[in-house]
């Protein structure tokens, strides 16, 4: 389909807009009603201020229908998006109408905004349908976007608002796909009266009327003595779906399959890379050789592939063999002994979306490093072999477990309950993608606040030993463990390390103290990523060796919570 431009083609009986005021011409605003909207379409609007009489409204109706819905200029469709009851003479009989139809014009409800009598802030409703198509998701300020395949958001409706209008605007692919979908058309119905310091003369009055819109402007004298003229524009604008085949609307968003070519290899002549494409259909396997790379081809990848999704915790996690994005995709990763990512050529053209596969391919690397060995001899050789433990699984697994322990010696919570954005932001704790100290500080941040700083310190100086009514809660966990004569150093060091790490660098100015506390942690000499994988592998140790303290003095009996009377 040609995209559609539109002439102003009003058409004057009588006078001119020569002499109006700019807004008061007609011009500018019929330009912006266009039936192939390829940006926003304006859906509902509404005056906001005093003097302003200005109004958008829409409404869906059937192909079928768009020669009497276009009749005439005007008639505001105001029986949809209503319910009540009509009685039906002389039958007498009663008829519930859900307000979503309107059998008289063939119109459709499609989006209102209620006022509930100033009871509560306003309310704007779609036609359920087109939310469900989309599955939207909505926004605080009453927006919404949707998640195409790849879990990546996409505007669906906006919400502007100025001291004089309010607009809803409608992105406009997603709304003519809806329309495609559900074969339909949208009339978008406009009203907007300008009052002027005199009357026109002589009067205005003009039309336009084609198959797809149908407006008239004219002028009029209100007999006042207060800005007595004005110009009124009104009429309706035809919106057209998208010109698609029926079985590409199955989707509420187009995807068309890319395989990009991956490096597999090096040439060792001529040093080129040796590349492949990953679709899994192109691809030899076990059981059928097409000449072609196996399925399972090593490919190999700069770590920082990862960091798009370890800056959006609340939508991917990493763990140390899976990559995944919500409920929309999934796929098995390694890591070789230089710490490049490692994933299988046909995993790549079969689970990840084609939006993704564009951005792999910029991290591609030539092979190097040799390959992931525990990945090798899980799916290869087929052994039920464990690997070396992830520290991030052993990090939370540990914390959970010293929560437990230490809640039943206690008899209540020692951690505070979590922020929503805060717990997103510890359970996306990563091994880190780069060696810069900014995202060791980050992580280092985020590893303090979930481990230490949750710590619920009016429940731990209920702790055995705990004499201090004030005392801090690393403060109370050291008596404790000081009066069960236990290993302060390995049990309580790792703690006061997570939290000098924190105050002497990754949330302050980082100072001389800094290097000090890396060097009394045997820290100094490795990279900021090898220090967080330390960090991580003492903390875990402390916190189960912490829980297993807990576990040995166990719960009172008959007590609620240790040291009450």
């Amino acid at each position: 389909m040609i995209p559609y431009t539109l002439d102003v083609a009003l058409n004057y009986s009588s006078g001119s807009s020569d002499g109006l005021p700019d807004e008061a011409k007609p011009d500018s605003e019929l330009a912006t009603l266009i039936p192939t909207p390829t940006e926003w379409v304006t859906v509902l609007g509404a005056a906001l201020a005093e003097g302003l009489d200005w109004g958008i409204a829409s409404y869906l109706i059937p192909p079928a229908a768009r020669q009497r819905a276009l009749a005439d200029y005007s008639g505001v469709f105001g029986a949809g998006g209503s319910a009540g009851i009509s009685i039906t003479y002389p039958e007498q009989r009663a008829i519930f109408e859900e307000g979503l139809e309107d059998s008289d014009s063939r119109a459709e409800f499609f989006v209102q905004r209620r006022h509930h009598h100033g009871r509560a802030e306003p309310t704007t409703e779609f036609r359920p349908s087109f939310l469900w198509y989309f599955d939207a998701i909505p926004r605080s300020d009453g927006s919404w976007y949707y998640l195409d395949d790849a879990g990546r958001d996409h505007e669906l409706v906006r919400v502007r608002r100025t001291a004089g209008e309010l607009r809803i605007d409608i992105a406009s692919l997603p709304l003519r796909r809806y329309l495609a979908a559900r074969q339909r058309l949208l009339v978008v119905q406009l009203n907007r009266i300008t009052r002027l310091d005199r009357v026109p003369s002589p009067k205005i009055e003009a039309t336009e009327h084609t198959d797809l819109r149908h407006f008239s402007f004219h002028s009029g004298d209100i007999h006042s003595a207060d800005r007595p003229g004005f110009v009124r524009l009104l009429g309706k604008q035809v919106v057209l779906p998208l010109d698609a085949a029926p079985e590409t609307l199955t989707r509420p968003h187009p995807s068309v399959q890319r395989f990009p070519e991956f490096t597999i290899g090096v040439d060792p002549g001529s040093g080129q890379p040796i590349t492949s494409t990953c679709d899994p259909d192109q691809l030899s396997d076990y059981f059928t050789d097409r000449g072609t790379p196996h399925y399972l081809t090593r490919v190999y990848f700069r770590r920082t592939v990862l960091n798009r999704y370890t800056s959006q915790p609340s939508r991917y996690r990493i763990s140390d063999d899976r990559l995944s994005c919500l409920g929309f995709w999934s796929i098995a990763i390694g890591t070789n002994p230089e710490g490049m990512v490692e994933v299988y050529l046909g995993d790549l053209g079969r689970d990840l979306p084609t939006e993704e596969r564009d951005h792999w391919v910029s991290f591609n690397a030539p092979p190097g490093g040799g390959r992931d060995d525990v990945r090798y001899r899980r799916d290869i050789l087929g052994e039920w072999f464990d690997g070396p433990p992830d520290p991030l699984r052993e990090l939370f697994a540990a914390r959970e477990r010293f929560s437990t322990s230490m809640t039943s010696l206690l008899g209540k919570p020692v951690y505070n309950s979590w922020n929503p954005e805060d717990q997103i932001a510890f359970e996306g704790l990563h091994v880190p993608t780069t060696s810069e100290q900014g995202e060791a500080d980050n992580l280092i941040l985020r590893l303090t606040k979930g481990v230490v700083d949750y710590l619920d310190v009016k429940a731990l100086r209920q702790l055995p030993g705990v004499s201090d009514p004030k005392a801090a809660s690393i403060n109370c966990l050291d008596a404790w463990v000081t009066a069960s004569s236990s290993d302060n150093e390995n049990l309580i060091g790792p703690l006061r390390l997570l939290q000098g790490l924190r105050s002497t660098g990754s949330a302050h100015a980082r100072g001389k103290n800094w290097n000090a506390t890396l060097v009394r942690a045997g820290l100094e000499n490795l990279r900021p990523d090898q220090q967080f994988i330390q960090i991580l592998d003492l903390t875990a140790a402390a916190l189960n060796g912490l829980a297993e303290l807990a576990e040995s003095q166990g719960q009172p009996e008959g007590n609620s919570s240790p040291g009450s009377t």
